[in-house]
């Protein structure tokens, strides 16, 4: 018998091609929202949700854009180019905003539509940290020079200690 035969009455799901491009053709990431909302990927910082800060997310990076998710809930979009390797970005642009249950209880102080603030920021590479040589010998001054205070009267007996009253006495 051929598998053809032995399968051939099971037909199996189909799915939408929308859902086998994301599972096939799609990269996941996880990043950190920041304080602010944004989410840092590849010397870029895009945008998440403000309410949403200190969050996991997911980041779903596709042929031609970039989807930013909290448990499978779209945050935003951006179109974005690929370089030649396919793992980083060369272009960001087209943002687009969803409305999401996670907006921040906290008021703006202006009220700024999408095209008033910064949604993507390309960001410089990451420099090198210098090493901090140590110079042998290198003494570091005090700051300031210890005056010396001469003690008040008394000062060598211990202070006195609190101690808690239960009743104050009224027949004095």
């Amino acid at each position: 018998m051929s598998p053809a035969q032995v399968l051939g009455w099971h037909k199996g799901t189909m799915y939408p091609e929308e859902v086998l491009n994301r599972i096939l053709f799609a990269t996941r990431y996880t990043r950190s929202l920041d304080k602010h909302g944004y989410l840092r990927f590849h010397h870029w910082k895009l945008y998440g949700e403000r309410g949403l800060a200190g969050s996991p997310v997911a980041v779903w990076v596709y042929d031609g854009s970039l989807k930013v998710e909290y448990q499978a809930v779209l945050l935003s979009q951006y179109t974005v180019e690929l370089q030649e390797d396919r793992k980083h970005l060369r272009q960001v642009s087209n943002p687009r905003l969803m409305d999401t249950p996670f907006r921040s209880p906290q008021w703006t102080l202006f009220d700024l539509g999408p095209d008033d603030w910064l949604l993507y920021l390309h960001l410089p590479e990451y420099a090198a940290r210098r090493r901090i040589r140590k110079v042998k010998g290198l003494v570091q001054l005090e700051l300031f020079d210890a005056i010396s205070i001469p003690k008040a009267a008394g000062a060598e007996v211990s202070p006195p200690r609190l101690r808690l009253v239960a009743q104050e006495s009224h027949e004095q």
